[in-house]
């Protein structure tokens, strides 16, 4: 390096020393130290001299470079702008409304070009309404179409139908995340193109129409075209012939009538005309007979198989039909012979054999009615006449007339026949005969019992008095005579109902005889009972009553009443003082309960206070008394909570918070409510929740108190080592819970009386209370629109069902009208979970 140091400097030195203004080369002596630092400082300028050249360089490049890239995109912005000049142009050179959008954003019209004759709107908003200016098929189908464009970029286009009667084109298609579209008004020949389509989509969907109803039709059909191969069949051809569908059916050429038989066919069909006929062919693995039916169109035909296997079966049907009628006939006791338009015995049943005592054997002969009457005659079994041929013609003619006849025969023989004859639809006759001594003889001992039953009337002790159609009277009986202090010979004479009236007013009942005047007398096709209660000028208290009878009279009864409604009166003022006493108790009970409350409050908080150690520790002695003292506040409490529900209850302003409740949290807050019961009893709680019980509408801390207070009953109840029940499953719209208890049992002269106030029995179990847990459970469960029952024996555990609607005692609202009044919430019981 100092060699290379010092050969510069010398160099250097060399160049100076030798300078043309110097003249010949002169060297130089100097000092070496002296000559190297001179060196040194010509090498660093020179560094510099050369970094400044080559920076230069450097940006003389750089100014060239972008001089040539603004150059080129001046050119490309040219560019551009000439071809955004060019596409605008070519979008408002043809009447179009474009419409672009980018992915979600709103879309924006790029050009409207239409005339507003189009009924195209010039708003992106409104033209994305199809509906408002399309007519409304080509709306849903654009609707459809644009929907597909969005969601999956599927592009289309479509003619429609402005509601100004213009053909619009609709186009879209999608690049990228934008999509377009674009309406263009047709016109010209683009007009009829579209209006051939248009009539080529009618006439499409009107051909999938008739192939829809041809393919819902329970019989083959089929369709031909001009080389005779099938082109189209329905469900039921494929089904005929046993292919998986109609295209497989097609595709097979699977054919359901013979080869003989469509030869048979397309002869018809050669001569133009169709084909109609009876064919067997084989479906289904059996032979079944067809109705075909092939219609020519052109050089194209249509099929049609109908099965008349239903036809033969309804003509069988009908056969059956028919000889089970005649079966029928043959059981009925009256006496039936049919007869033809040439009155000719057609039809007998058993009863008509039996009842003349005819030779069958002659009647299967079908003699006519006139042989018959003649027979008769001979064998004594018509009526004696005078003239019997007269008598016949008679009965001849009434055959031809198409009026019903009816007769009645009292045959020498002591039987009474009555005849009823009848015109059939087909020009014959029917002639029933029914033996009538008997129905005689029975009219004869039903006037004996109207007697009987009047004897029956005249002693009773209520005053009864018919009035005919007439308004007259037609029937009383002693009790209504004595009763009003009536004139026996007055009402033999038949009087009139306002003569009667006139005659029982003693004062003080005119509206009730009006009423019976007017109840009498109407002529309206509605009438009805009715009844009532009148004082007399006397103080007698009648009670009366109408009632309107089948023949258009009216019945009318009277029955004082005097010593009954003061029996009555004394009842209800009984009952009213009872009721007042009621009212009084629970006052005096809710008043109490609110007095105790508070002072029960203090204690329970109070020995809390002290159980906490928050005042100094307690012995074991002193906190054994203490949890005594909690216990037994805490069960006071609930007594006084329970007696204040139920005056809120009774007093009907108990509100019920009904919302959606999980079931699962409503249990497991009753079962925490009642560990610390079953562990010191050492009784076991079995839950059994089936999965889909879900949720319920429902208030869901009195749900809580309910499954409390039937929790705290069974454990009252049980002994230690016992199971506690408890269930709850879905039973149709209701949810049902099942607590059941291994204890004692409930005697059942004990079980009317356990859902009742104050009822309390140990029965041998070391339950105490006061008798009001299961008359709240019942009262709450009443307020839900739901019912408890209970089921016991003695010794075999008691079990009580409740039964809960899943949705509340009436439609439930998630969200319920805001009430101008306040609403008064349910109040909690604070011993629950105590």
């Amino acid at each position: 390096m100092i060699r290379r140091t010092r050969f510069v400097a010398v160099a250097v030195a060399a160049a100076f020393t030798s300078s043309p203004s110097l003249g010949a080369p002169v060297f130089v002596a100097a000092d070496y130290a002296s000559l190297a630092n001179e060196a040194l400082v010509g090498a660093i300028l020179c560094g510099v001299i050369l970094f400044a050249m080559a920076a230069a360089a450097l940006l003389l490049r750089s100014a060239n470079r972008a001089r040539r890239a603004e150059k080129l995109a001046a050119d490309e912005t040219a560019a551009l702008t000439r071809q955004l000049d060019l596409a605008k142009s070519m979008m408002t050179a043809e009447p179009q409304a474009l419409m672009v959008c980018e992915g979600d954003a709103e879309p924006r019209l790029a050009a409207y070009s239409l005339a507003p004759a189009s009924g195209v709107p010039a708003k992106p908003r409104m033209l994305l309404r199809f509906g408002s200016w399309m007519e409304q098929s080509a709306a849903s189908l654009a609707e459809a179409h644009y929907r597909r464009l969005r969601e999956a970029g599927e592009p289309f286009s479509l003619i429609v139908k402005t509601l100004q009667g213009a053909m619009i084109e609709a186009e879209g298609r999608a690049a990228g995340s934008w999509h377009y579209v674009k309406f263009r008004d047709l016109g010209g020949r683009r007009i009829e193109v579209a209006n051939l389509m248009m009539q080529l989509r009618a006439q499409s969907e009107e051909l999938a129409l008739h192939k829809a109803l041809l393919d819902a039709l329970p019989l083959p059909v089929w369709l031909r075209g001009a080389d005779g191969r099938l082109t189209w069949v329905n469900k039921a051809y494929a089904m005929a012939v046993e292919a998986n569908d109609p295209a497989d059916a097609v595709a097979q050429q699977a054919e359901l009538l013979e080869l003989r038989q469509r030869e048979k066919t397309h002869a018809e069909l050669a001569k133009g005309e169709a084909f109609r006929g009876r064919m067997q062919t084989v479906v289904g693995g059996g032979r079944r007979t067809f109705e075909t039916v092939v219609a020519p169109s052109g050089q194209h035909s249509a099929g049609a198989a109908i099965d008349l296997a239903p036809l033969e079966t309804a003509k069988d049907k009908l056969s059956r039909h028919m000889a089970a009628h005649a079966r029928t006939l043959d059981r009925v006791s009256t006496a039936v012979s049919i007869f033809g338009p040439d009155q000719r015995l057609v039809f007998y049943n058993q009863a008509y054999l039996e009842f003349w005592s005819m030779e069958a054997d002659w009647l299967e002969t079908k003699p006519k009615l006139a042989e018959i009457l003649d027979r008769l005659r001979q064998s004594r079994q018509l009526p004696e006449q005078r003239d019997y041929r007269a008598w016949r013609a008679e009965q001849l003619k009434a055959c031809e007339s198409a009026e019903a006849f009816e007769d009645c025969w009292h045959l020498p023989d002591g039987r009474s026949v009555l005849v009823v004859m009848d015109q059939r639809p087909d020009g014959g006759v029917t002639f029933l005969y029914d033996d009538v001594t008997e129905k005689f003889a029975l009219e004869s001992r039903y006037n004996a019992l109207i007697d009987v039953q009047r004897e029956t009337l005249d002693h009773l002790r209520e005053g009864v008095a018919v009035f005919g159609s007439d308004a007259r009277l037609r029937l009383y009986n002693p009790s209504f005579a004595a009763l009003w202090r009536l004139d026996a010979a007055a009402l033999q004479r038949a009087p009139h109902i306002d003569e009667v009236a006139h005659l029982c007013r003693l004062g003080g009942e005119d509206d009730a005889w009006a009423l019976a005047k007017q109840a009498v007398t109407a002529l309206s096709d509605k009438r009805q009972a009715f009844e009532g209660f009148l004082t007399r000028a006397d103080g007698a208290v009648i009670a009366y009553a109408g009632v309107p009878l089948p023949d258009g009279g009216t019945l009318l009864t009277y029955v004082d009443i005097t010593d009954r409604k003061r029996v009555e009166h004394a009842l209800i003022e009984r009952n009213e003082a009872l009721e007042a006493a009621d009212r009084l108790k629970n006052a005096f009970i809710s008043h109490v309960s609110r007095e105790l409350r508070t002072p029960l409050t203090n204690i329970i908080g109070f020995s809390e206070l002290l159980a906490g150690d928050h005042v100094g520790s307690l012995n074991p002695k002193q906190r054994e008394y203490l949890n005594d003292i909690r216990s037994s506040s805490v069960a006071l409490l609930s007594i006084i909570n329970d007696i204040l529900d139920l005056a809120v209850i009774d007093a009907g302003a108990l509100e019920l918070t009904f919302a959606p409740v999980s079931l699962r949290e409503v249990i497991d807050a009753a079962e925490l409510g009642v560990r610390d019961r079953l562990a010191k009893a050492g009784i076991k709680l079995e839950l059994q929740i089936d999965p889909s019980v879900g949720q319920i509408i429902a208030d869901g801390q009195r749900l809580t108190q309910i499954l409390f207070n039937l929790l705290s009953n069974a454990i009252g109840f049980s002994e230690e080592g016992g199971v506690i029940t408890l269930n709850c499953r879905r039973e149709g719209g209701h949810i049902a819970f099942v607590v059941q208890d291994m204890g004692c049992g409930i005697p059942e002269e004990f079980q009317k009386t356990v859902f009742d106030r104050f009822e309390s029995r140990a029965l041998g179990s070391r339950h105490r209370g006061a008798g009001l847990g299961l008359s709240l459970v019942k009262s709450l469960v009443e307020l839900h629109g739901g019912k408890i029952r209970l089921m016991s024996s003695p010794g075999a555990g008691t079990t009580i069902i409740v039964r809960i609607p899943d949705t509340g005692p009436r439609r439930y609202s998630a969200q319920p009208e805001q009430s101008s009044q306040p609403r008064r919430e349910a109040r909690t019981n604070s011993a629950v979970f105590s």
